[in-house]
């Protein structure tokens, strides 16, 4: 027993973007720069603000402008260089981007009637990528980041609620088409997740610490940012 290693996990704090335009009628915003909102900005403030006390390794990003603005405000709460990279952009919609629901049902309703119905082989968005491509994308992104921390530590990244739903797919072996469903990720979500070489253990999902949520971290992120998940008071 004195010779067994003891193996630190990759604590991955995986966050989505803050309130975006016309998100009362929401367009399909992927490879396409949409712009927060004031409440989305003031959102990722908040987020920074509550995570600045985590003593993270690394802050990643996605490119678009959506997501890089809250990796900016952590990696200034904590001192750090955003890492960004186009690799963590949501999933491309294709010629879809900017259009709403209602209006690309009315252009291709069969097609998309076909691509929300998860059966048969993947269907990709017109022009774009299919959920499975779309996981492929992150996984390899996953990889090149974990191979940047071969020791643990701790990690952020910000990007898009594909992406959050599409790492838990990965973590916890759920089909793509499955996560895209089953896993919810509001507007600056939060999600935690201790990541060992062959297990994944979940501490948060969809979790919010936005003006309309919590107004500072609460105990369970204090937990969170020591060495030991749960600490002895």
């Amino acid at each position: 027993m004195k010779n067994m290693k003891t193996v630190k996990p990759l604590r991955l704090f995986f966050i989505r973007h803050g309130q975006t335009e016309h998100f009362d009628r929401p367009p399909f915003n992927g490879w396409r720069d949409a712009q927060l909102t004031d409440f989305g900005r003031s959102q990722l403030d908040q987020v920074a603000a509550g995570l600045a006390p985590v003593p993270f390794d690394a802050v990643y990003s996605s490119d678009l402008s959506r997501a890089r603005y809250g990796g900016e405000q952590l990696a200034k709460a904590t001192g750090l260089t955003l890492r960004q990279s186009p690799q963590w952009r949501e999933i491309s919609f294709g010629r879809w981007e900017g259009l709403t629901y209602p209006q690309i049902v009315e252009q291709d309703g069969d097609l998309i009637n076909r691509i929300f119905s998860f059966e048969g082989a993947p269907v990709p968005f017109p022009e774009g990528e299919s959920y499975d491509m779309f996981a492929d994308r992150i996984r390899g992104a996953f990889a090149e980041l974990r191979a940047q921390h071969p020791d643990g530590g701790r990690v952020a990244l910000v990007a898009h609620s594909g992406v959050c739903k599409t790492l838990w797919g990965l973590l916890l072996n759920i089909p793509p088409h499955v996560a895209w469903r089953t896993v919810h990720q509001d507007f600056a979500a939060v999600n935690v997740a201790d990541i060992y070489p062959e297990l994944c253990v979940a501490h948060l999902v969809n979790g919010y610490l936005g003006p309309e949520g919590y107004h500072a971290a609460g105990p369970g992120f204090e937990r969170l940012a020591g060495d030991k998940i749960f600490k002895a008071e």
